[in-house]
């Protein structure tokens, strides 16, 4: 109603809205500096109105609403925002620490170091003779072993202290994540009642950004509230008053959800920058540093170290010291117990022209490229066989993939002009094969086929078992079926050993028709394939795909065990693989252990075994032992115990030996080769075609495999005189001041054809300088994007501030406002105590 009481009633609510409006303001200039605060303002309106006879009588004011001065869309842009730079600060710390590891600064530059050891070398070659160009060339080669130590050793403290920060973070998130899905409920709670939660928002928004910081991260506002919180990749991080949690192994972030029995699931979901955030900056950082990667910052230097050790040991073996070896020599390398993985009985032939896409198969998490399908042949699935080989081979993955060699006959043998009493003659890798066709091979071309075969194998067990067989043929033969590689009654010959690629070749075939057949060579169905050499390929193999790693392995093909099937690794012959249907095969020494195959050897994919290697043996004078060297020949060696065998019995058949003991010796210690002279005798080496010298660690320079692991021979460090800078001559002499070797050493500083792990051929210095400038563009190009990105980022603040930042000039300003309005409503009170004191006064 109209009169004095209106005026008083307007005055009052006037009065206590402008308080509430002082407050408001109040509470905005006392959070200026709170981090993640929104300014808030009241939400004013007029008071129900009322009728009178003159119309619609206003009814003064009323506060409806605290609200936030909230921009949603600039809050979702900075928190993206904040995710990229957060990866990219990871990434900018990181990477200083990369970067001064390979600081080519003065003195510690692994370039001036190599032309150190180059001019030292060079030096040697000068004056081999002198004990001092010997010192020199083991000081300077010291000096690149403590820098490639140091190097690694840093990059592995880097890796640490990632990891260090890894785990903080994790905690962090999981943490931020419980605190939004608390905030969720207490915000909902709150709001029930149609009242804004502010602080409580600003409280959630600020965690939200915070978490964006550590992961790039979505979220939106249900209609209770409540925020649900979206990995980039869409996983869940909090949904209302549910929370998840990750956690990161093997340098991948996993997401983590366990139901309500405690069942956790754990899911990968990234490894790298994509993940957004510290933690995607950290991860991606720390992928350049991790082991096993040929592409990464620590490969690259452990293919460098690699290539050096290799070479300089691969040409340094080919040489000899001032003095032979007149103690035991053990090889610096060992040959480790190795896990073989062969398919069984071969890819399925089935889906043999079934290409599997590139990506469907990862071992050790190394992706695996494309595997061509192909036509089967005879029943196997030789081709796809041989794409299998090429593409884990390519694919660096810390495993070998080999081939089995197999070659069989083109035709089926014709048993139908032979009669009984006729001798059947071929050689097998060298040894004679004679066979007296019996009564039921005649006209039986089954029986013929598998007769003759079974004599190959009889003949080829007795030559094995010979005490003056060096080198074993392990070949069997068996009678074609159509489905093993050759066709019905052909003859199929095949290496025994799962993974032996060595040759084979089958000879002088004919037939000595003492039964009065009239049988030609023809009929035997192997005049294609004899007068050939026959190494596993693509035409010429098993069917089986063979894998040797000295340490455990994972193979991954999928949901299921479609493409494993494909493969061959499923059946009966995989009974350790208890998880069967997941697509997954886990495998090591642990489980297959052969012990210490030649494959085993950190240079195993060096060695050629279809070559060998000379022994020159002197007497303790100087003078020759024998005027010609012990050649050791390494066909088909298989183990350590097949190259003991093949040089003990060389040495033998040489007539090496002092009644039966060897005049140098072959044993194995610790799966390291050991040879050692009798007692009168010296030893040195000449013309190694299978590098095995190098590869077992005979007669080298450097020790080791990688940046962490070389070092020098215990040769060298032992005696300067063993530095080979000299060759055996053709006669066995050796000179003093002969300098061949070591100026072929020195030449391989600008050789353009070195091999290197996962990358293209180049010089050694030419690739050491890639890494370092891949290196230095890497952490260039992190430091540009972080400088606009932190531009982008400071605008986009100040955009949000300009909404929803608090300004004194303007809280002042608003002060003065409700100050003024909170007056002219304290004076309207007082006036309508006046006007009613008056009327009291009137009616009194």
């Amino acid at each position: 109603m109209a009169g004095v009481s209106h005026v008083l009633s307007i005055a009052k609510e006037a009065l206590l809205t402008h308080q509430l409006s002082i407050q408001v303001a109040s509470h905005n200039i006392a959070n200026v500096n709170t981090p993640g605060y929104t300014r808030q303002s009241l939400e004013l309106t007029t008071n129900t109105a009322t009728p009178i006879s003159s119309g619609m009588l206003g009814g003064g004011v009323k506060a409806t609403n605290i609200l936030r001065n909230y921009d949603q869309f600039m809050v979702q842009r900075l928190a993206s925002q904040e995710s990229t730079l957060g990866s990219l600060e990871a990434q900018q710390e990181s990477m200083r620490l990369v970067e001064t590891v390979f600081n080519e600064a003065p003195g510690l530059a692994v370039n001036d170091l190599m032309s150190k050891f180059w001019s030292s070398l060079q030096e040697l070659s000068n004056n081999p003779e002198i004990s001092a160009t010997r010192q020199a060339v083991v000081q300077s080669s010291q000096l690149i072993i403590d820098q490639l130590n140091t190097m690694s050793g840093e990059l592995t403290q880097a890796t640490f202290d990632i990891g260090i920060s890894l785990d903080t973070a994790i905690g962090d998130v999981n943490s931020i994540i419980s605190q939004i899905s608390i905030l969720n409920v207490e915000i909902s709670g709150a709001e029930s009642g149609g009242s804004n939660a502010n602080d409580l928002r600003d409280n959630r928004d600020t965690l939200v950004r915070n978490l964006s910081k550590l992961l790039d991260v979505t979220f939106f506002e249900d209609k209770n509230g409540a925020y649900t919180v979206l990995m980039a990749d869409g996983h869940t991080l909090v949904e209302s008053n549910q929370a998840w949690q990750v956690d990161w192994e093997n340098n991948e972030l996993i997401w983590v959800n366990t139901n309500a029995n405690g069942v956790e699931t754990r899911r990968a979901i990234g490894a790298g920058a994509e993940l957004g955030g510290k933690i995607g900056g950290w991860l991606e950082v720390r992928g350049n540093l991790i082991e096993g990667d040929p592409d990464n910052f620590l490969g690259r230097l452990d293919a460098f170290a690699n290539a050096l050790i290799r070479e300089v040991n691969q040409q340094h073996s080919q040489g000899v010291g001032l003095t032979l070896f007149g103690g035991t020599l053990t090889g610096s390398e060992q040959a480790k117990n190795v896990a073989r993985l062969t398919s069984s009985p071969s890819l399925d032939p089935v889906t043999a022209s079934v290409t599997i896409p590139a990506g469907s198969i990862t071992i050790n998490d190394r992706s695996v490229g494309e595997i061509f399908g192909a036509a089967p042949t005879n029943g196997l699935a030789m081709a796809k066989t041989y794409n299998a080989v090429t593409a884990i081979n390519t694919a660096e993955t810390g495993v070998e993939a080999r081939l089995t060699t197999l070659v069989a006959g083109g035709a089926a043998v014709n048993a139908a002009n032979i009669l009984t009493g006729d001798i059947i003659s071929l050689t097998v890798n060298g040894v004679a094969v004679n066979y007296t066709v019996v009564a039921g091979d005649v006209a039986n071309n089954t029986n013929f086929s598998t007769n003759l075969a079974t004599a190959v194998n009889t003949t080829l067990a007795t030559y094995n078992g010979l005490a003056t067989t060096s080198n074993p043929v392990t070949i069997q033969a068996a009678a074609g079926t159509g489905a093993n590689g050759g066709v019905a009654n052909s003859l199929v010959f095949y290496n025994q050993n799962a993974g032996d690629g060595s040759s084979i070749s089958v000879d002088n075939l004919s037939i000595n028709p003492a039964g009065g057949g009239t049988a030609t060579t023809t009929d035997l169905g192997l005049n294609s394939i004899t007068g050939n050499t026959y190494t596993a390929d693509a035409t010429h193999n098993t069917g089986q795909l063979t894998l040797y790693s000295t340490s455990s392995f994972t193979l991954k093909a999928g949901a299921n065990d479609y493409i494993l099937a494909q493969l061959g690794f499923t059946g009966s012959a995989f009974s350790f693989d208890t998880q069967t249907g997941d697509g997954s095969i886990k495998y090591g020494p642990e489980i297959g252990n052969q012990g210490p195959l030649l494959a085993g050897y950190d240079y195993f994919d060096e060695l050629d075994t279809s070559g060998g290697f000379d022994i020159w043996i002197y007497n303790n004078d100087g003078s020759l032992a024998m005027s010609q060297p012990v050649t050791v020949s390494l066909e088909r060696a298989y183990d350590l115990n097949g190259v003991v065998r093949a040089i003990n019995t060389a040495m033998t058949n040489a007539g090496a030996v002092t009644g039966t003991t060897p005049w140098v010796q072959a044993s194995i210690s610790n799966n390291t080769l050991r040879l050692s002279p009798s007692s009168g005798h010296q030893f040195g080496f000449a013309n190694d075609t299978s590098n095995f010298l190098q590869v077992a660690g005979l007669n080298t320079f450097f020790s080791g495999s990688s940046a962490s692991s070389i070092g020098l021979n215990s040769v060298i460090t032992g005696n300067l005189n063993n530095i080979a800078a000299a060759t055996v001559g053709s006669q066995g002499q050796i000179f003093r001041g002969d300098n061949t070797n070591s100026l072929k050493i020195t030449d391989i500083q600008g050789d353009e054809y070195i091999a290197f792990t996962g990358a293209a051929r180049n010089t050694l210095g030419g690739f050491y300088n890639t890494l370092v400038g891949q290196v230095a563009n890497t952490s260039r190009t992190i430091s540009h994007t972080y400088e606009s990105t932190a531009l982008v980022n400071n605008q986009l603040s100040e955009m949000r501030d300009s909404v929803s930042g608090v300004s004194l000039d303007e809280e002042m300003a608003n002060l003065i406002k409700y100050q003024h309005a909170y007056t002219s409503a304290a004076r309207l009170i007082t006036m309508s105590d006046e006007m009613l004191q008056t009327l009291l006064d009137a009616v009194g």
